[in-house]
């Protein structure tokens, strides 16, 4: 079923692209028909979240749609084709972190190669450009391993570090969200991105925008990758620009070659260590200032009781153990006035009980093993 929905995607943003779009939205809306089934047979809690996000998307635009074939079409002007691509520049400056990220390297628990791989890469480069200048500088770095270990929070913090302008674009919202101006958006991203150097161009879940090409792809995801080849290979074009694409995934072996090869440096971002995993849950814990520990609490237990889980599952046992006490206020109806005690260890061994991994062993298998053979640091 699940090939069906993608199949009728496919049709549909390939009526969509043609602009033919009364077959489009028929497509949208058989794709979307097709993801609701899905969520009613499965049980994977995250499956079902993926099938409900692609499905709302679909809906969203059979909706704009419908609204589009209401409206007469107007011949446009060049005047008004620039006042557009000043409005599509408007659009993607509103992507913008306008301001630092509020997030450090201290912010970031472990990880201490993909720091410096980051810092020699993104961040030495942006601070000193004249001790840089003439050498050859990374356009493209990648940042892949399970979910939940901190690539977003790696690439807001690169971008803290060097006081650059960040652009957090998802891959996937480039494919459905963007849809009909896939390739316009991509090119006034890029030209944006020049505007304001020094620029950071995070593209999450990448492996969405360049899947590895098969014979049935679709013209449109044809011509969207071709437009961000293109935008990559002139991304420097003059020896004083500052800006870097800083890709992610989960599943690097699902992205194109001819993509993967504009990243020049590939960063494995893996699961946290014994150390790093205490160290998750000191920096978690001191950013709740309601957080209180009881004195029966051992990190180091916590750390080795928490093996092969994510930097992500780690903060939500602590919110999950947090819990246990404020429900006990609640029941006694003491809410806002009485006192929260302190978590304790019997807290976090209940939490335990629910809270697991959500990172399969095959994942990390599989990530660990594409980096042997491509990973560069």
């Amino acid at each position: 079923m699940y090939n069906l929905a993608v199949n009728a995607a496919n049709d549909a943003i390939k009526y969509d692209s043609e602009g033919k779009l009364e077959l489009a939205i028929s497509k949208y809306l058989q794709a979307f028909d097709l993801l609701m089934s899905l969520i009613r047979y499965t049980d994977n809690k995250r499956l079902k979240e993926f099938y409900a996000d692609r499905a709302e998307q679909y809906l969203s635009r059979a909706y704009e749609l419908q609204s589009a074939i209401k409206k007469p079409r107007l011949k446009v002007s060049a005047e008004q084709r620039l006042s557009e691509d000043e409005e599509l520049q408007s659009k993607i400056l509103s992507m913008i972190i306008p301001e630092k990220p509020n997030v450090s390297w201290k912010d970031i628990a472990g990880l201490h190669n993909a720091k410096q791989a980051i810092e020699d890469a993104i961040i030495l480069p942006m601070r000193y450009p004249e001790l840089f200048k003439g050498m050859p500088t990374w356009k493209g770095i990648l940042l892949f391993g399970p979910p939940g270990c901190g690539k977003t929070l790696l690439a807001k913090a690169a971008a803290a570090e060097c006081n650059a302008t960040f652009f957090n674009v998802s891959a996937a919202d480039i494919m459905v969200k963007w849809v009909g101006d896939s390739e316009q958006r991509i090119k006034a991203l890029f030209e944006t991105a020049k505007k304001n150097q020094p620029s950071i161009i995070f593209l999450d879940e990448i492996d969405a925008l360049g899947v590895e090409r098969t014979g049935e792809e679709s013209a449109v995801s044809t011509r969207v990758l071709s437009q961000m080849l293109q935008m990559m290979d002139g991304i420097l074009s003059k020896p004083e620009d500052r800006i870097v694409v800083l890709g992610a995934t989960n599943r690097p072996w699902n992205i194109d070659s001819a993509l993967l090869r504009r990243f020049d440096k590939r960063i494995l971002v893996p699961l946290p260590d014994f150390h790093a995993r205490r160290e998750i849950f000191e920096v978690t814990i001191s950013k709740m200032p309601n957080f209180k520990l009881a004195d029966d609490v051992d990190l180091n237990e916590l750390a080795k009781l928490t093996e092969g889980f994510s930097g992500d599952d780690i903060k939500k046992l602590c919110m999950a153990a947090w819990y246990i006490p404020i429900h006990e206020l609640k029941q006694h109806n003491m809410l806002g006035v009485g006192t929260l005690r302190p978590v304790t260890r019997k807290d976090f061994l209940e939490a335990l009980q629910t809270r697991k991994s959500s990172v399969s062993p095959d994942e990390v298998r599989l990530n660990e093993e594409w980096n042997k053979k491509y990973g560069t640091a």
